[in-house]
């Protein structure tokens, strides 16, 4: 049984994003279960299931970091339940292969096990992500 609370959960989440927005990875591993799953949309480009933390860099974090420019996730909204934390926000970033730039609402779903992230869901506008590789 998890003794970590809804406000510890919250707090570790806005730290996951502080840690983002500095490229701070070991920080990033620190918070996140080693298996930790993260749910891509499947309709968005390299979308699907990644399974464990050095997937997820090699296929997601890694490639936005050489694929895009000023990528920027800003949190709005935290909403919490237990052991789940839900987050509103806004994602926008530049493809450097097209220039073309694309701003959204998203959302990620975070699920935690003993106070570390085990499940990592992200809601996207795919079809806006995918327009900007377009060109």
């Amino acid at each position: 049984m998890s003794t970590t609370t809804t406000t510890e959960n919250i707090e570790t989440v806005k730290r996951l994003y502080e840690s983002f927005a500095e490229g701070d990875m070991e920080a990033i591993r620190d918070i996140m279960d080693p298996d930790v799953e993260l749910h891509e949309p499947k309709g968005i480009a390299g979308g699907g299931t990644l399974h464990g933390f050095d997937e997820i860099v090699e296929n997601v974090l890694s490639k936005l970091g050489d694929d895009w420019d000023d990528v920027s996730v800003v949190p709005e909204r935290y909403v919490a339940d237990d052991n789940t934390v839900v987050v509103l926000q806004t994602w926008s970033g530049t493809y450097s292969e097209t220039g073309k730039s694309v701003e959204y609402p998203g959302a990620h779903v975070f699920e935690f096990e003993d106070g570390k992230i085990v499940q990592w869901r992200s809601y996207a506008d795919t079809a806006l992500f995918n327009a900007a590789l377009e060109e």
